[in-house]
Protein backbone atom coordinates (compact mmCIF):
# COMPACT_ATOMS: atom_id res chain seq x y z
CA UNK A 1 0.00 0.00 0.00
CA UNK A 2 0.78 3.33 -0.63
CA UNK A 3 2.39 5.88 1.42
CA UNK A 4 1.07 9.46 1.62
CA UNK A 5 2.20 12.43 3.65
CA UNK A 6 0.27 15.31 4.61
CA UNK A 7 2.32 18.74 5.52
CA UNK A 8 -0.10 21.02 7.11
CA UNK A 9 0.49 23.05 10.46
CA UNK A 10 -3.59 23.50 10.34
CA UNK A 11 -4.40 20.09 12.15
CA UNK A 12 -8.41 20.27 11.17
CA UNK A 13 -7.06 20.93 7.74
CA UNK A 14 -4.94 18.31 7.73
CA UNK A 15 -7.33 15.70 9.56
CA UNK A 16 -10.24 16.66 6.84
CA UNK A 17 -7.73 16.15 4.17
CA UNK A 18 -6.05 12.58 5.65
CA UNK A 19 -10.25 11.52 5.93
CA UNK A 20 -10.52 11.86 2.15
CA UNK A 21 -7.08 10.05 1.61
CA UNK A 22 -8.40 7.12 3.47
CA UNK A 23 -11.83 7.19 2.08
CA UNK A 24 -10.25 7.18 -1.26
CA UNK A 25 -8.47 4.10 -0.45
CA UNK A 26 -5.13 5.46 -2.21
CA UNK A 27 -3.34 4.86 0.74
CA UNK A 28 -2.32 2.34 3.43
CA UNK A 29 -0.62 4.72 5.59
CA UNK A 30 -0.86 8.64 6.36
CA UNK A 31 1.79 10.34 7.94
CA UNK A 32 0.93 13.80 9.28
CA UNK A 33 3.70 17.27 9.08
CA UNK A 34 3.04 20.57 10.71
CA UNK A 35 6.37 22.14 9.62
CA UNK A 36 8.50 21.93 6.64
CA UNK A 37 11.36 20.51 8.80
CA UNK A 38 9.05 17.41 9.89
CA UNK A 39 8.32 16.64 6.67
CA UNK A 40 11.31 16.17 5.45
CA UNK A 41 12.26 14.38 8.28
CA UNK A 42 9.26 11.86 7.24
CA UNK A 43 10.49 12.39 3.33
CA UNK A 44 14.16 10.93 3.87
CA UNK A 45 12.82 8.18 6.49
CA UNK A 46 9.28 6.90 4.42
CA UNK A 47 9.75 7.92 1.01
CA UNK A 48 6.02 8.46 0.78
CA UNK A 49 4.57 7.97 -3.04
CA UNK A 50 2.18 10.70 -2.43
CA UNK A 51 1.37 13.88 -0.88
CA UNK A 52 -0.64 16.88 0.02
CA UNK A 53 1.79 19.72 1.05
CA UNK A 54 0.52 23.28 2.37
CA UNK A 55 1.92 26.51 1.18
CA UNK A 56 2.61 28.65 4.28
CA UNK A 57 4.24 26.72 7.25
CA UNK A 58 6.42 27.31 10.58
CA UNK A 59 10.39 26.90 8.51
CA UNK A 60 10.17 27.11 5.06
CA UNK A 61 7.27 27.01 2.52
CA UNK A 62 5.75 24.41 1.08
CA UNK A 63 7.80 24.62 -2.53
CA UNK A 64 10.58 23.86 -0.62
CA UNK A 65 9.12 20.29 0.35
CA UNK A 66 7.80 19.91 -3.03
CA UNK A 67 10.86 20.29 -4.38
CA UNK A 68 12.66 18.36 -1.49
CA UNK A 69 10.31 15.02 -2.25
CA UNK A 70 10.59 15.38 -5.67
CA UNK A 71 14.16 14.85 -5.67
CA UNK A 72 14.37 12.34 -3.30
CA UNK A 73 11.32 10.66 -5.03
CA UNK A 74 10.71 11.47 -8.90
CA UNK A 75 8.07 9.57 -9.12
CA UNK A 76 5.58 10.64 -6.14
CA UNK A 77 2.55 12.12 -7.13
CA UNK A 78 2.27 15.88 -4.92
CA UNK A 79 -0.50 18.40 -4.74
CA UNK A 80 -0.06 21.80 -3.13
CA UNK A 81 -3.18 21.89 -0.59
CA UNK A 82 -3.53 25.65 -0.11
CA UNK A 83 -5.88 27.99 1.39
CA UNK A 84 -4.62 30.77 -1.41
CA UNK A 85 -6.00 30.89 -4.86
CA UNK A 86 -3.17 33.26 -5.49
CA UNK A 87 -1.36 32.90 -9.31
CA UNK A 88 2.25 33.13 -7.38
CA UNK A 89 1.48 30.39 -4.94
CA UNK A 90 0.15 28.14 -8.26
CA UNK A 91 3.45 29.21 -10.15
CA UNK A 92 5.34 28.12 -7.26
CA UNK A 93 4.01 24.95 -6.49
CA UNK A 94 4.31 24.07 -10.38
CA UNK A 95 7.76 25.08 -10.42
CA UNK A 96 9.21 23.20 -7.37
CA UNK A 97 7.55 19.59 -9.09
CA UNK A 98 3.79 19.70 -8.14
CA UNK A 99 1.34 17.77 -10.15
CA UNK A 100 -1.64 19.25 -8.54
CA UNK A 101 -2.53 22.44 -7.14
CA UNK A 102 -5.78 22.10 -5.02
CA UNK A 103 -7.46 25.55 -3.13
CA UNK A 104 -8.68 24.72 0.27
CA UNK A 105 -11.19 27.65 0.77
CA UNK A 106 -13.46 27.30 -1.95
CA UNK A 107 -17.17 25.96 -0.85
CA UNK A 108 -16.37 22.42 0.53
CA UNK A 109 -18.06 20.54 -2.21
CA UNK A 110 -15.97 22.23 -4.80
CA UNK A 111 -13.00 21.07 -2.22
CA UNK A 112 -14.10 17.51 -2.20
CA UNK A 113 -14.74 17.64 -5.59
CA UNK A 114 -11.14 18.24 -6.59
CA UNK A 115 -9.11 16.64 -3.71
CA UNK A 116 -11.13 13.11 -5.07
CA UNK A 117 -10.35 14.10 -8.71
CA UNK A 118 -7.42 14.22 -7.84
CA UNK A 119 -6.94 10.90 -5.83
CA UNK A 120 -8.82 9.05 -8.36
CA UNK A 121 -6.24 10.19 -11.39
CA UNK A 122 -3.09 9.53 -9.34
CA UNK A 123 -4.38 6.25 -9.23
CA UNK A 124 -5.38 5.68 -12.64
CA UNK A 125 -1.92 7.08 -14.10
Amino acid sequence: MKIFLIADDSDAKALWLEAMVKKSGFAGTVMRARNTDDAKELIDEHLPEAAFIDYEMPSENGPAVIAYLREKVPQAKIAMASSSNSDRYQAEAQEAGSDAYICTSLAEEEVVTSVMHTLLEWQNS
